[in-house]
């Protein structure tokens, strides 16, 4: 029997009800996280005292914070430590996700399946957050609806953090305005990028490759200084580090782009 509870609604009904998650097999873990009760919990990401240096040494102390893309909510959870005011974002539903379409895999071949079943694995995502929250005694609120579309509702912050998000998104122009609607001074962006200055993309996905059906394009610098200065924001910094892969058991390099609002 799944041990997933709802507690009473918070006030503000925009955000999402917390959920009592007490099991570890009703969770899916992305960040590597040390909890209470249960020590370490193994993930795609170990991002564990690396927390300044995945933001590109940014301040959050004093700062509303928007996180986009939260997953198990490491980034989160840091920030809040940190004295930031933090929201948390991810996806309502798991057919919100675009994949490449291969046409023998469900995504392409039979949608509404695939929906179903993605959706259920999205579930266990968030309670794996909702997890973490209660056992790090956290108060950060969660928003779960459309990367395209965040509500003006949601109010302006001082930061937005986008995490390992853009270059799983079929159109990351769209998606960066709309975050960008929402941000007052300063946009985190880690995704990977090419070192150039000309305004091109690759596209990452081959027909050979079905396996690789998650990540879309890489854009260059170039594009990125395009698309932010048309959103106001100016590069102030990029750096770049590598993060271990926990289930992978090596680095991977990892580019994180801080653009300031002029």
């Amino acid at each position: 029997m799944q041990s997933v509870m709802n507690e009473p609604s918070e006030t503000n009904s925009l955000y999402a009800t917390p959920r009592v998650i007490t099991e570890l097999q009703d969770c899916y873990f992305y960040h590597t996280m040390d909890l209470p009760g249960f020590g370490l919990v193994r993930a795609h990401w170990d991002l564990r005292g690396r927390f300044e240096e995945y933001i590109g040494g940014v301040e959050v102390r004093g700062k509303s914070v928007l996180d986009i893309g939260t997953a198990t909510g490491f980034l989160s959870f840091e920030a809040e430590k940190r004295g930031a005011r933090v929201v948390s974002f991810d996806m309502e539903q798991g057919s919100q996700q675009t994949f490449l379409p291969f046409k023998d895999k469900p995504y392409y071949s039979d949608h509404a399946r695939w929906a179903e079943i993605y959706s259920a694995q999205i579930e266990k995502w968030k309670n794996a957050y909702w997890l973490c929250h209660r056992l790090l005694e956290s108060s950060v609120p969660v928003y779960y609806g459309n990367i395209y579309d965040l509500p003006a509702s949601l109010g302006q912050f001082d930061i937005a953090v986008v995490g390992s998000v853009l270059e799983h998104l079929s159109d990351q122009v769209t998606a960066l305005a709309s975050i960008a609607r929402l941000t007052k001074e300063t946009l985190i962006l880690v995704t990977p990028l090419l070192e150039s200055e000309e305004t091109i993309a690759r596209f990452e996905p081959r027909a050979n490759n079905p396996e690789h059906d998650y990540t879309w394009w890489t854009y260059s610098i170039g594009v990125y200084r395009e698309v932010l200065a048309m959103l106001g924001f100016t590069i102030r910094s990029i750096t770049q580090a590598d993060y271990y892969h926990d289930y992978e058991k090596r680095f991977e390099q990892r580019t994180t782009l801080v653009a300031r609002r002029d």
